[in-house]
């Protein structure tokens, strides 16, 4: 029971490391683009699958579309996703560069990231009442210092998810604010 919940929570984690890199931050990272959905050939397909991304400075990438034909469709997707950037073609490829950030959108962006911390922070307090619940049921059927332990065991570990939820989101401010 404790395993699964460990194995669950570490789930979340994952989520949550996987949201936060498509959160902008100072410096950019290809996390930021690559996952960008765009329609193509009559489905979604994800940036990274359609072009070779680089990362000219910390604000500035270079896509080389595999299919130089999809490159207006690839320009087209991403000036709709409204991220602030510029876009310039160079011959078959597309220059993008992202302004610094400012105040305002360091403010928003810290907001944003915020609700995500608190969102993550309430999964995982409900992954931990309903796996509490579950060992109430089961309470007749062990000892009693083993379901003690084991109510302990589940509330260090969500402690131990809280610090680590924490640590993701210092990591990530830090990088916001330069």
């Amino acid at each position: 029971m404790k395993e699964e919940f460990k194995k669950q929570l570490n789930q979340i984690l994952e989520e949550l490391k996987e949201r936060i890199k498509t959160i902008r931050g100072h410096k950019l990272s290809l996390g930021f683009l690559e996952n960008i959905e765009i329609s193509l050939y009559g489905s979604k397909l994800l940036l990274k699958s359609l072009c070779l991304i680089s990362q000219l400075d910390p604000l500035t990438f270079r896509l080389d579309p595999f299919d130089p034909n999809s490159l207006k469709e690839i320009e087209k997707a991403i000036e709709q996703r409204k991220l602030s950037l510029t876009i310039s073609r160079d011959k078959n490829s597309l220059i993008i560069r992202f302004p610094d950030l400012t105040e305002e959108m360091k403010r928003e962006i810290l907001k944003s990231l915020n609700s995500l911390k608190e969102e993550t922070r309430i999964r995982g307090r409900l992954l931990r009442d309903e796996y509490a619940k579950k060992l109430k049921l089961k309470k007749d059927d062990m000892p009693e210092d083993l379901f003690y332990r084991t109510k302990e065991d589940l509330d260090k570990e969500i402690d131990r998810f809280n610090q680590q939820v924490d640590d993701i989101f210092l990591s990530k401010e830090k990088e916001i604010l330069g």
